[in-house]
């Protein structure tokens, strides 16, 4: 457990280091989050990155759809 929260910790705090576009989730467990991703990331970059955060939190990987 400890691990995940690190994990989740170190990620969050490395994407928000240059922080722009803001996007808020639910994972699969029923959490609500708010993370920022830099301008220079893709939706598929964004995607992939929250399904990897979810896999870590809840583990199951979704298939996640960016609505822009």
């Amino acid at each position: 457990m400890k691990k995940k929260i690190l994990f989740c910790a170190m990620m969050g705090i490395s994407v928000m280091a240059f922080a722009r576009v803001q996007a808020v989730w639910n994972s699969t467990c029923g959490v609500k989050h708010y993370t920022s991703f830099p301008d220079s990331w893709t939706y598929s970059q964004m995607a992939d990155w929250i399904a990897a955060a979810n896999q870590v939190e809840c583990g199951t990987t979704p298939i996640v759809t960016i609505h822009p």
